[in-house]
């Protein structure tokens, strides 16, 4: 649900208004007025509104803070969401998203329509009120995608020009965000360290449970499953024929923001590539 002042935003655009032509401010002040008009008789639904409490109120416009990087009409939808069914659905979409290796890779509108389709089979089972809403749910992923891109930073790590150029390019020219995703997905490799060979575990003294080894860093072939990841990314255009600028920036990224148990290691492992 929109505040007045971005529904009158909202419908000029709509209008192609321009207040600063003074040949038309007239015309201006009667749309303005008329937009004033629709929005407390037609947008706004009184009577639910009414029926709300106080506290309801503030937890839609909490929700509506959350939501203010998304285009009107994704906010509208997300919000008239959980305005009824109490559901902040953006939450699920974004879970299913990243079970994707490939989400935070996605440039090209093809890609965030397939995801549209995987997104809505899944949550139309349990959410039934979106049925039919599958080109808004599309919108909602390709804002999200790049709000999130934009949003993580790149934090290029200073140790070549090679890749920082690498990263800066595809950002610019892609929107997508080498450092974001290559985090996330070592961060979902390290969740699933039961996969992982025997030749890359390394017996370690914890008294976590959960963590009894860590990853063989050392190890001289397929580091991080690199050679399935470029299989599922290798066809994009800033990731094709960079396959050795991957690893190098896995490798940094695992030792410095996932497992910093063997980050000594790093000056060793970057002085065998003298050409980055």
């Amino acid at each position: 649900m929109l505040y007045i002042d971005e529904y009158i935003h909202q419908r000029k655009l709509e209008d192609g208004m321009n207040e600063f032509d003074t040949s038309q401010r007239l015309s201006n002040i009667r749309s303005c007025i008329n937009y004033i008009f629709e929005y407390f008789d037609q947008y706004l639904n009184i009577e639910g509104a009414e029926n709300r409490t106080s506290s309801d109120n503030e937890k839609i416009r909490k929700y509506e803070r959350a939501l203010r990087h998304f285009s009107p009409d994704v906010k509208n939808w997300l919000v008239s969401i959980y305005d009824i069914y109490k559901k902040q659905i953006n939450r699920n979409i974004s879970n299913i998203l990243y079970q994707s290796n490939i989400f935070p890779f996605m440039y090209e509108d093809s890609d965030f329509r397939a995801i549209s389709y995987e997104c809505y089979t899944q949550l139309v089972k349990r959410f039934p009120f979106i049925k039919d809403q599958g080109e808004l749910l599309f919108k909602f992923i390709k804002e999200y995608h790049f709000i999130e891109s934009t949003n993580y930073g790149l934090n290029i790590p200073d140790f070549s020009s090679r890749i920082t150029e690498w990263i800066n390019n595809t950002f610019q020219e892609y929107h997508v965000n080498l450092i974001m995703g290559f985090t996330y997905y070592l961060n979902g490799y390290w969740d699933n360290r039961a996969s992982w060979p025997a030749k890359y575990k390394i017996k370690v003294e914890s008294s976590l449970p959960d963590f009894q080894y860590c990853y063989n860093v050392k190890a001289k072939e397929n580091l991080f499953n690199i050679h399935t990841l470029y299989g599922q990314l290798g066809n994009r255009p800033f990731i094709k024929n960079h396959k050795k600028h991957m690893e190098i920036l896995l490798m940094y990224l695992w030792l410095h923001k996932v497992d910093d148990t063997y980050q000594d290691y790093w000056d060793i492992y970057l002085a065998t590539f003298p050409d980055f």
